[in-house]
């Protein structure tokens, strides 16, 4: 009998735990039954799930082709749209209703084209932060346990386990301005670029461990030891683009 790796409570968890959900598309990465006990991996599948389905990450899935959990394709609701993918889960084939003027820009009657506008992250940036500390840290104590076991992931397990409500924050880029290191080894981190999925990380000092996440066009950074915004600083000073969530951590990055 093991413990597991958030509550520390020994655990019988029968089921195998993925570490990237399997509605990416994410069959092998995974750790050894009873690494996270079945009430912790409970409570998870909630803010998973609305992660999954109610922010950007519903219209990628759809748009790769990725297969649910389920084995149907990718289906959900992001602000007024509702969004489904392929059937036969073929690629680039997307179903989307809810189609209006605050979505549907620069319209072309002679082509029929349009941009169409899909919120982020908007309404459910909490529980994208917690999907994101969840695969980090499963991540990290998959295939980096030096890192792992020389940090202290107190506060965000206590974050995880509701002990602790004050939101995380975390950031869209694609940039790196430090030199990140790929958390799954050579043969694993080639299985996961099948799905579409990046993950690197690097550590700038004892109270910042970022972690990258990438899947198809989105990408992200969060840090898994503490809420400190110092190293967003650096990142959005590079990259005009990026985006900080949740949108009142703007204001308090403004005031340091």
């Amino acid at each position: 009998m093991s413990k597991c790796i958030f509550c520390k409570l020994e655990s019988v968890k029968k089921s195998i735990e993925h570490i990237i959900p399997e509605s990416f598309g994410n069959k092998s990465y995974i750790l050894k039954n009873g690494c996270v006990c079945d009430k912790c991996n409970n409570r998870f599948s909630k803010f998973e799930s609305t992660a999954l389905s109610n922010t950007v990450f519903v219209m990628e899935r759809a748009r790769l082709g990725a297969e649910s959990k389920k084995g149907k394709s990718a289906k959900g609701k992001v602000g007024e749209l509702t969004i489904e993918g392929d059937k036969d889960l073929k690629p680039e084939i997307i179903t989307v209703k809810g189609l209006n003027s605050k979505n549907v820009r620069n319209y072309d009657p002679k082509t029929k084209t349009f941009q169409l506008v899909v919120q982020t992250f908007d309404d459910s940036d909490v529980a994208t932060s917690k999907m994101l500390l969840k695969i980090g840290l499963e991540a990290i104590y998959k295939s980096q346990k030096l890192i792992y076991f020389i940090s202290n992931f107190k506060i965000l397990k206590s974050y995880l386990l509701s002990e602790d409500n004050n939101d995380w924050p975390f950031l869209t880029t694609d940039i790196e301005t430090k030199k990140f290191r790929n958390i799954p080894h050579l043969f694993t981190k080639k299985k996961l670029i099948q799905i579409h999925c990046v993950l690197k990380f690097t550590m700038l000092n004892r109270n910042t461990l970022l972690f990258k996440f990438k899947y198809g066009s989105v990408s992200m950074l969060i840090n898994l030891l503490s809420r400190d915004l110092d190293w967003i600083k650096e990142f959005k000073k590079v990259d005009t683009k990026a985006v900080l969530y949740p949108a009142h951590f703007i204001t308090k990055l403004e005031k340091k």
